[in-house]
């Protein structure tokens, strides 16, 4: 994935929504899925489309969770034992679960990629962090960062590999761009037929910004 390509799902990321999570330690791949993205993997003729995104982390894989009090970790639906077990432990939920899978709806707030500055912060920010997965190797290390915060938490993410996907097709660099532009176009076309009888439904994330 090249410097562009990073910056498009930075921008599009960081005004979307982290809709799930899912692990399977089999495979070593951990797998998040975002959603209400300025993206779109076909032309958009009208504003129901989703804007979907997921990511693939593979082999080396690491996941933390960092918190200020335990109710956020709420929205991963652990009953409360398991939950007070796993933060009095530090145990890795790949113990109990070598496949987990949890939807839920989260809105996030900043997204970015191999920034260890933005990871300094985020460790000094949040009273506690929850390691769920590490499958890293002795020396920890791992090429692919990826850190993003929504409401209440913050999340780290690594691992030797990293694919993009949209309906279930793997992005390159080239389609990545392409998705962008489906939505651009889009939003061009919303701003151009505004206040005709051919308007679009609103859409906030066109209206966000304005065309001028």
């Amino acid at each position: 994935m090249n410097k562009r390509s990073k910056e498009i799902i930075e921008e599009a990321i960081s005004q979307g929504k982290w809709t799930w999570l899912e692990i399977d330690s089999n495979s070593n791949s951990l797998y998040l899925e975002f959603e209400n993205l300025k993206l779109s993997s076909r032309p958009i003729f009208d504003n129901s489309y989703r804007g979907e995104l997921a990511i693939r982390f593979g082999q080396n894989i690491y996941l933390s969770l960092f918190y200020n009090e335990k109710k956020d970790l709420s929205f991963l639906h652990f009953k409360e034992d398991y939950l007070n077990h796993i933060i009095d432990s530090k145990e890795f939920i790949t113990e109990k679960f070598p496949y987990f899978y949890q939807e839920f709806y989260q809105d996030v707030k900043k997204f970015k990629f191999q920034d260890y500055d933005y990871l300094d912060e985020i460790m000094k920010e949040y009273d506690y962090n929850q390691d769920l997965v590490d499958k890293r190797s002795e020396n920890k290390n791992y090429d692919f960062l990826l850190c993003f915060e929504c409401e209440k938490i913050a999340i780290v993410v690594g691992g030797d590999f990293i694919n993009c996907f949209n309906d279930f097709e793997s992005l390159n660099d080239d389609e990545i761009k392409r998705v962008s532009n489906n939505w651009v176009f889009y939003y061009l076309d919303y701003w151009n037929k505004k206040g005709t009888d051919k308007e679009y439904a609103e859409d906030l994330l066109c209206e966000e910004f304005p065309l001028k």
